[in-house]
C-alpha cells in the first residue's frame, strides 16, 4: 500500500506537473503578496500549535543551535508573525525581526504590544539588510525555515554577511534537500504506519509554487519558494563568506513519539536541515551556484514549507 505525500505535513497530493503559469516570476512582491493572504490562517496554524513539527522538532533544535542568547544582537530574518524573534527574545536575545509581509509583521507587532519582549519588527527584505542595518551590528542572524520562501536567497546570505560582527554566527533551518524532492511516496504496512520513503526529482531544483491545503489550516493559499540540492546550498553559504560549522539533522526523542504519533515520518528520515555557520575573517564575492538541468517545460512541484 502506498501513497503520495508531498512534504512533511502529511497532505495528500498528486503527481501532477504544474503549468506554465506557475512558474511566474518570483520576486518580493509576489512572495508579500502571498504571505499577506496567508497571515491569518498562518498565524492559527503556528500560535495554536498544529505546527507541531515547528514546536517540537526542527524549532527546538534551532533554539539550541543559536545560544549563548543572553545579551547577543539578533537579526531573525523572515519572522513572520514572530513565533521564533520571541523564542529568541524570550532567552534574553535584543532582537531585531525583518519580514517583507505586513499582515504577519501586524500580528508580532500586536503581541510585542501585548508581552512586550524589547522585538524591534521592521518591514525589509532580507536581500536587503545590508543597505539598510548597520554593518558589523549583529551577533547572530537566524532565518526558521524562511529562507527558501526568499526571492533571492543569494542577497539574504550576502546581507547577513555584511551586518554580522566579525567571527559571528548565522543559523537556519530548511526542508532536508534529500527528503524534499518533487516526487515522494510513503509505503505502508498494513495497518498504514508509514515504512518507507520512495524519493525522486532531488536534481529537479529551482522555483515553484506551494499550495498550503492542509486539514489543518483555516483556509487554503499558495506561496513561491525555491528548493536546492545541499551542494547548492553550500555553495550559497560559502559564496557569501561563511564557513560551515556542523550541519543536524533534528528529530523526535522516543518520548516525543509516545506523545504525538504524527511525528513518526521524521523518525524514519531526515526532513530537516539545520546550518550552523561563521563568518570568515575575508568574506568573498558571492557566486551562484550552477543552475541544476531540468527537462524543458518542467517546474519543480511544491514541498511542504516552514513546517
Amino acid at each position: 500500500m502506498a501513497d503520495v505525500v508531498k512534504g512533511p505535513d502529511g497532505r495528500q497530493a498528486s503527481g501532477d506537473e504544474y503549468a506554465p503559469e506557475d512558474r511566474t516570476a518570483f520576486n518580493d512582491s509576489k512572495a508579500a503578496a502571498a504571505w499577506n493572504e496567508g497571515a491569518e490562517a498562518w498565524d492559527q496554524f503556528v500560535e495554536s500549535g498544529s505546527d507541531y513539527y515547528r514546536h517540537e522538532v526542527h524549532g527546538p533544535a534551532l533554539l539550541a543551535a543559536s545560544e549563548p542568547l543572553p545579551g547577543r544582537k539578533v537579526l531573525d530574518l523572515g519572522c513572520g508573525q514572530g513565533f521564533f524573534s520571541r523564542q529568541l527574545a524570550s532567552r534574553g536575545a535584543q532582537v531585531v525581526g525583518i519580514d517583507i509581509a505586513e499582515e504577519l509583521l501586524r500580528l508580532a507587532r500586536a503581541r510585542e504590544a501585548q508581552q512586550a519582549l524589547g522585538i524591534d519588527y521592521r518591514t525589509l527584505s532580507a536581500s536587503d539588510v545590508a543597505r539598510e542595518l548597520p554593518r558589523g551590528s549583529f551577533d547572530l542572524v537566524t532565518a526558521c525555515m524562511s529562507l527558501q520562501d526568499m526571492a533571492d536567497v543569494s542577497g539574504a546570505l550576502d546581507g547577513t554577511a555584511a551586518v554580522l560582527r566579525p567571527g559571528g554566527r548565522m543559523v537556519f533551518s530548511v526542508p532536508h534537500p534529500v527528503t524534499d524532492t518533487p516526487f515522494r511516496e510513503w509505503e505502508r504496512d498494513a495497518a498504514g504506519r508509514k515504512r518507507c520513503l520512495e524519493l525522486s526529482g532531488y536534481f529537479d531544483t529551482g522555483q515553484a509554487m506551494f499550495h498550503w491545503n492542509m486539514p489543518r489550516l483555516m483556509y487554503h493559499w499558495s506561496t513561491p519558494y525555491r528548493r536546492y540540492t545541499l551542494s547548492e546550498w553550500s555553495a550559497l553559504v560559502t559564496g557569501a563568506g561563511f564557513s560551515i560549522g556542523s550541519l543536524s539533522e533534528p528529530r523526535p526523542t522516543p518520548e516525543q513519539l509516545a506523545a504525538n504519533p504524527n511525528l513518526h515520518d521524521c523518525s524514519l528520515m531526515p526532513l530537516f536541515l539545520i546550518f550552523d555557520l561563521q563568518k570568515t575573517a575575508s568574506e568573498q564575492h558571492h557566486a551562484a551556484p550552477p543552475p541544476s538541468p531540468r527537462r524543458p517545460g518542467r517546474s519543480s512541484p511544491p514541498q511542504a514549507r516552514k513546517v
